[in-house]
C-alpha cells in the first residue's frame, strides 16, 4: 500500500479500521454514538446520501458516520478520498448545501444488522446507535441537519492545492497519508473540530 497516494480499495480498508461506533465526535444532546455507514463492514449494503425525492445519482461516500436522533433527523461525518484534482471537484459539488437539502436512505434490514461492539458482543445496528427511543420499521429517509466532509488528497498534490484554495465552513481536507494516522494525537485533534460542539462556545 503507497501511504502518499491510495487507490479506492486501500482507501476502504484503512477505513474499515476507524472504529464501528464513536464518541470521537461528541453526540448531540450527549446521548447514543456515530456509527460507521460506509465502508461496508456487513452483509446489508449501507445507507447513501441522496436529495428528497431522488431515486438516481445517489451518493456513496468512502467513508461515512452517522448520528441518529429517531427516524426525525441526522447528523453525518463523510471521508472521501480523491485520486485527483477533477475527482475532488467533482466529489466536493455533491455536497454543496445552498443548492439543496439531502437526506439519508437506510434501510430496515441494515439498521438490524448485528455489529460487533465493545468486549466482544454483537447487537443490531440500531441499537449499538443509543439514540433511538423505539425499534425502526421499514425503510426510512433522514433528513441530514448536520454535515461535514473530511476530503483526502495524495500527498503529491496536497499541499500546491492547499495553499491556492480556501474551504467552505462544512469541509476539511488531509493528506492520504494521514487518513492512516486515525489513532495518532495529531489526527484525532485534527478530526474532533469536525464536531458540531466545536462551533459553540462551551
Amino acid at each position: 500500500m503507497n501511504k502518499n497516494k491510495l487507490s479506492d480499495a486501500d482507501a476502504k480498508k484503512v477505513l474499515l479500521k476507524w472504529p464501528t461506533r464513536t464518541t470521537l465526535w461528541p453526540p448531540p444532546g450527549k446521548r447514543g454514538f456515530w456509527i460507521r455507514c460506509q465502508p461496508r463492514d456487513g452483509q446489508r449494503p449501507g445507507p447513501r446520501i441522496s436529495s428528497p425525492g431522488a431515486k438516481l445519482f445517489r451518493t456513496q461516500p468512502d467513508g461515512m458516520w452517522a448520528h441518529f436522533n429517531d427516524d426525525i433527523a441526522c447528523d453525518i461525518v463523510a471521508v472521501e478520498v480523491c485520486g485527483t484534482i477533477q475527482n475532488l471537484n467533482d466529489k466536493r459539488s455533491r455536497y454543496i448545501p445552498g443548492s439543496r437539502s439531502l437526506v439519508l436512505e437506510c434501510s430496515e434490514a441494515w439498521l438490524k444488522e448485528d455489529v460487533s461492539v465493545q468486549k466482544g458482543g454483537r447487537i443490531e445496528r440500531w441499537k449499538a446507535a443509543g439514540s433511538w427511543q423505539a425499534e425502526p420499521f421499514g425503510n426510512i429517509r433522514i433528513p441530514i441537519r448536520h454535515l461535514r466532509v473530511l476530503y483526502g488528497i495524495p500527498n503529491s498534490i496536497y499541499m500546491k492545492w492547499s495553499r491556492e484554495h480556501s474551504p467552505t465552513g462544512y469541509e476539511f481536507f488531509c493528506p492520504h497519508s494521514s487518513l492512516q494516522t486515525y489513532n495518532s494525537q495529531a489526527m484525532q485533534r485534527f478530526l474532533r473540530q469536525m464536531s458540531i460542539e466545536s462551533q459553540f462556545r462551551a
